[in-house]
């Protein structure tokens, strides 16, 4: 079995060409596609959301206001 990673970029129209080199001699082979849309910094910076969902932190903030988490420095030796 051979484990490769490629990145790529979807056309307007939804596909995606992939053109691969396995080192393999010609035969039968299974193939397994993976899609999983990237998420660049400058479009996160853009969008304004950091690549935090959206409405999370309205959604989240003041959560733990009945049950705040403790911090005890940690003692000195």
């Amino acid at each position: 079995m051979v484990t490769i990673s490629a990145k790529g970029r979807v056309k307007d129209d939804g596909t995606l060409d992939l053109h691969v080199t396995t080192g393999l001699r010609e035969t039968d082979v299974e193939v397994l596609l993976v899609v999983e849309p990237l998420v660049l910094n400058n479009e996160a910076e853009a969008s304004g959301e950091g690549g935090w969902p959206a409405g999370y932190f309205e959604k989240t903030f003041g959560s733990l206001r009945d049950n705040p988490i403790a911090y005890e420095p940690p003692s000195q030796l």
